[in-house]
């Protein structure tokens, strides 16, 4: 059965044209019944960064489409995330999404509170995720679209990473080495927790060294589907990725999880790739090695396939010494000194943690040499 993925246009965050675009999208992709249910949104909120950072989904676009979510009567509408560097106080002001929560009546929920201890299906692990995963009746997925260091773009799939709580994300990076291995987990959490809607923000989209150190694009989009994958794969079109190359899209393929088909409404992905969109560089002299031989082999083979990735690079200038980048590092690769951070470049996995939670650019990733 072909599943409906709606692209339109949208070049402003303003109201009006906000609304009658996202009404377009959810109208042709087969949005689905609310009334009387409860629905739990979950913005992507890396970290609570302004607006105008393009880091996270704009609250703007949250408000618009929760005022046309009311129209469709649901019982209450939750709104909730979990950075990896959470504070106990995190609800999301710096970024806007709280006072949306506030001026609309929403009830905002905590992720490191009320967890259930969940079996990651199809893999060995077991982690906290919050339990409003199962006790809503609706999970939507908000994503912005961004470019991604280690998975090269994120989306509604990887979206969900946000339902297990805090520093517990960190740490499955160190269980999870290699991008595949990654993207069984990623695609464990999506059997878990699969969304009934995705609404993607991609009126101001972030290219380059994403998913928080980039820049902003003005792609002039919005993408909604009742099948998450299927917008991951458009978005990677029009960033002009080849999906095929993208390992969470492979490993979503292999297990069966996205539609053979789909059918593009209003827009074309492959008629309307990005202009000059920055990518992330992919590796593809390694892609037969990596994708059909790296899963089989262990953990530790896995790490050592992953460190021959470009290691994060520290810019002493631009710290800042918040010490993000050292609390949230799995391996405990970082320390920090007087002139800054200090990297063991053994310990160090090529996780990127300490490149999505800097909040002044001061870590980058070089290009790779091969």
């Amino acid at each position: 059965m072909k599943v409906k993925v709606a692209i339109t246009r949208c070049d402003s965050y303003n109201p009006e044209p906000l609304e009658k675009a996202i009404s377009q999208v959810m109208e042709s992709s087969d949005f689905p019944e609310v009334e009387g249910k409860t629905v739990l949104l979950k913005p992507n909120v890396l970290y609570d960064a302004p607006p105008e950072r393009c880091v996270t989904t704009n609250p703007e676009f949250l408000r618009v489409f929760v005022r046309l979510l009311k129209k469709r009567q649901p019982a209450r509408i939750l709104v909730g995330d979990s950075p990896g560097m959470q504070s106990k106080s995190f609800c999301g002001k710096a970024c806007g999404i709280w006072e949306i929560c506030e001026e609309e009546g929403l009830q905002w929920v905590d992720f490191t509170k009320d967890t259930l201890n969940v079996k990651i299906p199809g893999t060995k692990i077991t982690k906290p995720v919050t339990s409003w995963a199962q006790k809503a009746d609706v999970l939507i997925s908000l994503p912005k679209m961004k470019t991604h260091q280690l998975m090269y773009a994120t989306g509604g799939v990887k979206n969900l990473f946000g339902l297990i709580p805090g520093l517990n994300k960190s740490q499955t990076h160190l269980s999870c080495p290699s991008r595949q291995s990654f993207s069984k987990l990623i695609c464990g959490l999506y059997r878990f927790a699969k969304p009934s809607y995705c609404l993607m923000d991609a009126v101001i989209a972030m290219q380059g060294a994403g998913p928080a150190n980039g820049t902003p694009y003005p792609a002039g989009l919005i993408l909604g589907s009742t099948d998450c994958p299927a917008v991951d794969w458009a978005q990677a079109v029009l960033m002009g990725y080849d999906p095929n190359m993208l390992p969470l899209l492979t490993e979503l393929k292999k297990q069966g999880l996205l539609a053979e088909q789909a059918e593009y409404t209003l827009l074309d992905p492959y008629k309307e790739k990005l202009k000059g969109f920055e990518l992330i560089e992919i590796r593809e002299k390694t892609k037969f090695v990596r994708s059909l031989v790296l899963p089989f082999f262990t953990s530790s083979i896995q790490r050592a396939a992953q460190k021959k990735e470009p290691a994060p690079e520290f810019d002493s200038s631009k710290c800042i010494r918040c010490c993000r980048c050292v609390n949230i590092c799995p391996p405990k690769a970082l320390k920090m000194q007087q002139s800054g951070v200090e990297r063991d470049i053994n310990l160090c996995i090529r996780c990127y943690c300490c490149h999505e939670v800097c909040p002044v650019n001061a870590i980058s990733i070089p290009k790779r040499s091969d």
